[in-house]
């Protein structure tokens, strides 16, 4: 039985996609090639001209396994963004901008 980030990597080799769901996902680069090494072990992927294909039991297992695909919890669809986020200040306070910041 196969994990979802091993489902995840399969979807994006099948539809030729992006890593950035993976990285999304809190995997780094290496744990995403160490992840891409053990599903060739597995025979799940093969190397075929410099590509990276889906071999018969990759394409089984990632059927099997779509159900991982999605997210079933509903907090984590649309992640806050905190960045941008500035403190709560008190009731009188005035913000004057830093004008050399400003970028319209």
């Amino acid at each position: 039985m196969i994990n979802r980030r091993e489902t995840l990597l399969l979807n994006i080799i099948e539809n030729s996609g992006n890593v950035k769901k993976l990285l999304r996902e809190n995997l780094s680069y290496k744990e995403i090639s160490e992840l891409t090494a053990k599903l060739e072990q597995d025979e799940l992927l093969s190397y075929v001209d410099k590509k990276i294909i889906l071999t018969e039991k990759g394409k089984t297992a990632l059927t099997d396994n779509k159900h991982l695909l999605k997210e079933t919890n509903k907090e984590l669809w649309i992640q806050p963004e905190d960045k941008s986020r500035i403190k709560k200040h008190e009731r009188n306070f005035i913000y004057l901008p830093n004008q050399n910041e400003l970028d319209f």
